[in-house]
């Protein structure tokens, strides 16, 4: 059967051949061997991700615990955090006047109830700066989050007065 075909034909078809086969084998254990290779390289990724999930929930955990200590510690109500503004005035002791501390003012997002107190004080630039510096170091129920000298006319007298408004905030989460 094969005596009568020529070299160079059997030779072209011992290529076809070849070429059926390398297809085939590629189709039957190739290119499952590739998958397997890649999925086993992606499990191996999920892996290392789901190991590091409880140093990165620690981690988290941490953070959030710091930015509590930062924000100010959870006062039980917010009328409490403005009389202890008020306690807190009383204790310094320099020549600032209090003018007039606002109401409180609420604001709610997802997360958190965020109380907001303005107090305005006047006096002298060093007062009001040893002032600042005290509710900054020792109130720790709120934050103050601003600051801001003005200054205003008095009518009457036509004299020139020093303010400064300082803004406090706490937060409370929503549970």
């Amino acid at each position: 059967m094969f005596e009568n075909i020529t070299y160079k034909k059997k030779f072209l078809v011992l290529i076809v051949l070849l070429i059926v086969l390398a297809i085939t084998g590629y189709k039957r254990s190739f290119s499952l061997t590739i998958d397997a290779y890649d999925n086993l390289q992606s499990s191996r990724l999920k892996l290392a991700e789901v190991s590091n999930s409880r140093q990165k929930i620690a981690a988290l955990k941490n953070e959030v615990a710091y930015l509590d200590q930062v924000i100010g510690k959870e006062a039980a109500n917010a009328d409490v955090v403005q009389q202890e503004i008020l306690n807190t005035f009383n204790r310094i002791e320099n020549e600032s006047d209090l003018v007039k501390l606002e109401e409180i003012h609420i604001a709610n997002n997802d997360y958190f109830n965020i109380y907001t107190n303005q107090l305005i004080l006047s006096g002298g630039y060093k007062d009001l700066l040893e002032a600042t510096y005290q509710y900054e170091k020792e109130f720790d129920y709120s934050r103050v989050v601003s600051l801001k000298f003005f200054v205003e006319k008095e009518p009457r007298s036509g004299r020139k007065k020093l303010f400064e408004q300082l803004i406090f905030q706490n937060y409370e989460k929503i549970k």
